[in-house]
């Protein structure tokens, strides 16, 4: 099913949320970005040797008793959670969405989110308390007392909606609801959710939320293991010929949404309109991607709901995460579809700098897509290396690009063959 977006009341984005490696704020993000800063690094708080891969783009640690998280509620929060509540709140603010402007069981709240992994030290004390001579680890032992040094909230940590939950608790969220994972395609699903629900008049306003796995050994391993992570360690080089692989980064992204009558009636100008949705599905055989012609008609239905053309697109925001078969399958359908269109086409990719995302991915790209249509910038954020790109393509090099951006297109997929697109106009278009 696609969004069908009439033009008589579009669905318009009023708040924005971002946290991320380079800021927990959209204009410290935006300025880091601007002057040409990355958000990867060395991995911190665990030691990362031994994996295929030391890097990734870590956020600066949230404290949650400024975020009004109570200290038992805490116990089962993570990064992830943080982030979520931060940016968030941060977004319902920018959109002044309050339960005086719009009734609490009218907002909608749509998220998708990533694997949610235990913590070693949370079982610890019941490992060493269930030891037995001879033994590493006593069944009878852990099943007598060894279990009861388990915190009872332990099992609800577990849970990859616990912290969608205790957001939605903590800031009195009633509306419609769902939680989508684990890859970046589930944070496009919780936008086209939040369009349909304001369509469909179930809500006033709507969150689409899109928050990282939090970086920890166990989330390294598991992307080692899938074959996402660069071997020998190397970086994340998008539409790289020579590259394979991604460099995993931690990242939250948030949008208010409302039918642009809704915004009026509230005073709240609108900072972007969302016109077009399309997605696909179709595996590629032997590889972690979908298909060219997935990726095709993924972004052909995007751009025919929004009711343009393909050439009416100014500036793409390709997945591109670096994976050699995903990267070139993306090439290849961007040619296909735009192709024609015969002019120079700029394209970026997140990545480069702030790792991947996973499920937060295609909303950091929508969040940054929003401040590039208001500041009329494009910045230098895709390190192009030894690109096998057509002639035709622009790649954004070391410079910001300074040119008028009307209509953006944002692209995502899933390493199980899913793809998205979405089109992001300026409010004026």
């Amino acid at each position: 099913m696609d969004a069908d977006l009439s033009r008589n009341d579009r669905v318009v984005i009023t708040g924005t949320g971002l946290v991320c490696s380079l800021g927990s704020t959209i204009l410290e993000v935006w300025n880091a970005i601007m002057s040409g800063k990355r958000g990867i690094r060395q991995i911190e708080g665990f030691d990362a040797q031994g994996f295929q891969c030391s890097i990734a783009a870590q956020v600066q640690r949230l404290d949650p008793d400024a975020l009004g998280f109570e200290p038992r509620d805490s116990r089962i929060m993570d990064v992830h959670s943080l982030m979520l509540m931060k940016s968030i709140r941060d977004a319902l603010a920018h959109a002044a969405v309050d339960s005086a402007s719009v009734p609490r069981e009218k907002l909608a709240l749509f998220a998708g989110m990533g694997m949610v992994d235990y913590r070693i030290n949370d079982l610890l004390p019941a490992v060493v308390k269930s030891g037995s001579a001879g033994e590493l680890f006593d069944y009878r032992s852990f099943y007598k007392e060894g279990y009861k040094e388990i915190h009872p909230l332990w099992p609800l940590s577990m849970l990859n909606n616990i912290s969608f939950c205790q957001v939605a608790i903590a800031l009195d969220i009633q509306g419609e609801n769902t939680v989508f994972s684990p890859d970046s395609d589930s944070g496009s699903c919780a936008v086209a959710e939040a369009m349909w629900s304001l369509q469909e008049g179930s809500a006033v306003a709507a969150i689409a939320a899109g928050v990282s796995e939090t970086i920890s050994p166990i989330s390294l391993a598991r992307a080692q293991l899938s074959g996402m992570l660069p071997a020998g360690g190397g970086d994340v080089r998008p539409f790289d010929k020579e590259q394979n692989g991604t460099v995993l980064g931690e990242g939250c992204g948030v949008l208010v949404m409302e039918l642009h009558s809704a915004a009026t009636k509230r005073g709240i100008p609108p900072l972007a309109v969302l016109s077009g949705y399309g997605r696909s599905f179709g595996k590629e055989d032997g590889a972690g991607a979908p298909t060219v012609s997935a990726i095709s008609a993924a972004m052909e239905k995007a751009i025919s709901s929004a009711e343009i053309s393909s050439c009416d697109i100014d500036l793409i925001f390709a997945h591109a995460d670096g994976m050699a078969a995903g990267d070139m399958n993306e090439i290849r359908a961007i040619q296909q579809v735009f192709g024609d269109c015969k002019r120079d086409l700029p394209i970026l990719s997140s990545k480069a700098i702030l790792g991947h995302t996973l499920a937060g991915a295609p909303l950091i790209d929508l969040v940054l897509a929003v401040s590039i249509l208001r500041e009329g910038s494009i910045p230098a954020i895709l390190r192009a290396y030894r690109s096998s790109l057509p002639a035709w393509f622009t790649l954004t090099g070391s410079d910001v690009t300074n040119k008028p951006i009307r209509r953006i297109l944002v692209n995502a997929r899933s390493c199980e063959g899913q793809a998205v697109s979405l089109v992001l106009e300026e409010a004026g278009a």
